[in-house]
């Protein structure tokens, strides 16, 4: 990608000049402010100390972490009666901490507690993080007596009881089961009361979920979201921890958007717990519809698998009778893909989708595919090494070293091993059974042949001298982390 110089220079300036306003108004800010402001100096002392905390790493420059920053005050504010600190830290200016922590996006948000940390899978609303911070301290599966049954019930959006005889039936080991499993995204509780079971209408053993919203019946996942609701980058993870197909409605009005609301509600009441219907504003979530190959034409229709991420673009000629063959597996999902490259006879290979199968998975070599964005920064820094271990490794017939620019390509979406969260992502297929491994190390030349040794079905040969040249280029040609990506100036859910 060509950059204009005097537009980087300039970019590259309002980001700093933009950075030392913010830090300046951080402090200003922080006296009044209940989230704590932590250094590299300070964090690991405080994080320590704390019995259950939440801290966001972000970059002043982010405006996902502007629209998040509201949201995330009113939090700490709530939870600090609670004894939930709430903290952040300026990726800007502590970016060894935020490397050591492998900070690879803004914002990132992690749970601290009992001297480990963990991923937050909760959403960026102040009322998503009171109930996601609030079930860490509970235990997986509260007892409810008839003492606590009220406020319990009450306690979160959504509360799952179960009502079962005693605690050594199968039912509750089940229950139990499931409860650890999704405890980061519901509150469990069980009663072993006879008498309150029959006091609330149920027969022991049972289920019932406790809500706050509209008419879903089916058992959590149907029941944790709404029936039609509004999809954006702060709802977005309500809908995604539900594990259902999304069904995005695009609409660029209010008097469009009713009409859908019309259209589509006896449909997503049909499809109740099997695909979550929702409404999304065109106009804001543009890039939403390219990725999932939809003319820029509204209103517009489409599905996504969230298991398989498969794509399933919605023909406006036809009738609705096209969800049913997504239920049932007939569809056929829609691939992106450029143009088969003419010629192809560079170091690295340039896969794209209409032949990923085709190449990646010939049983006869190993394949190495590197994924990767034009604007990401970490992979214009890799570039000129991964291109040197394709010349490398050019004379191995067995062995092909490839690329796929992720953002003008689908990855075949039947095969889970190959999802692309992140960039630049690189993974292995192997030529003896179509194994997938990815690669984790670091991005050197002698990294990735050590992980070819040692993962590669075929044996691979090299010249020992070409891998001390490259240490010589690696040690000049260091990059500073760029201020800002290209991606990060369009809204994305």
């Amino acid at each position: 990608m060509k950059v204009n110089p005097m537009r980087f220079l300039l970019s590259t300036v309002a980001a700093f000049a933009f950075t030392g306003m913010a830090a300046a108004a951080d402090k200003a800010d922080a006296a009044d402010s209940d989230v704590h402001v932590l250094t590299t100096d300070t964090f690991k002392e405080w994080t320590a100390a704390q019995k259950l905390a939440l801290v966001e790493f972000y970059a002043p420059w982010c405006g996902h972490c502007k629209a998040l920053a509201p949201e995330y005050e009113k939090a700490a504010t709530t939870l600090k009666k609670e004894d939930i600190s709430l903290a952040k830290v300026d990726c800007t200016e502590e970016q060894g901490l935020c490397e050591e922590l492998e900070i690879a996006g803004f914002p990132t948000l992690k749970v601290f507690k009992d001297g480990d940390h963990a991923a937050y899978n909760g959403t960026r609303q102040e009322d998503g993080i009171v109930s996601y911070m609030r079930k860490q301290l509970l235990p997986p599966l509260s007892d409810v007596t008839a003492d606590t049954f009220d406020e319990f019930s009450k306690s979160d959006r959504v509360v799952v009881i179960g009502y079962v005889n005693d605690k050594d039936s199968a039912e509750f080991s089940e229950l139990d089961t499931l409860a650890k499993e999704l405890r980061d995204e519901y509150v469990f509780g069980v009663v072993v009361d006879a008498e309150l079971a029959k006091e609330h209408g149920v027969a022991a053993p049972g289920v019932v979920v406790y809500k706050k919203f509209d008419d879903g019946k089916d058992f959590v996942k149907g029941s944790s979201i709404p029936l039609l609701g509004d999809i954006s980058a702060e709802t977005y993870q309500m809908y995604a921890q539900a594990g259902l197909p999304l069904g995005f409605i695009f609409h660029d009005s209010e008097e469009m958007k009713k009409e859908l609301q019309d259209k589509f509600y006896d449909v997503a009441k049909d499809y109740k717990g099997k695909i979550s219907f929702v409404l999304i504003d065109a106009t804001k979530y543009a890039s939403q519809a390219d990725f999932l190959n939809l003319k820029q034409e509204w209103p517009a229709f489409a599905i996504q698998n969230q298991t398989s991420l498969a794509k399933f673009p919605f023909p406006q000629d036809q009738e609705l009778v096209f969800v049913d063959k997504v239920v049932d597996g007939t569809a056929e999902p829609s691939y992106k893909s450029e143009p088969i490259p003419e010629t192809n006879d560079d170091s690295v290979f340039v896969l794209v989708s209409k032949q990923f199968n085709e190449v990646a998975f010939d049983e006869t070599k190993d394949v190495l595919v590197e994924f990767y964005a034009p604007w990401c920064g970490h992979c214009k820094r890799l570039a000129p090494i991964y291109e040197k271990l394709g010349k490398v490794l050019k004379a191995n017939k067995n062995l092909v070293i490839a690329k796929m620019d992720a953002t003008a390509n689908d990855v075949p979406s039947s095969h889970e091993g190959l999802q692309v969260q992140g960039f630049p992502t690189i993974k292995l297929i192997s030529g003896k059974d179509n194994t997938i491994v990815e690669y984790n190390g670091n991005r050197s030349l002698e990294s990735f042949i050590e992980f070819l040794e040692e993962n590669a079905a075929n044996k691979i040969t090299y010249n020992k001298d070409d891998l001390k040249e490259e240490d010589e280029e690696e040690d000049e040609d260091e990059e500073p982390t760029e201020p800002v990506s290209e991606k990060e100036q369009h809204d994305e859910l």
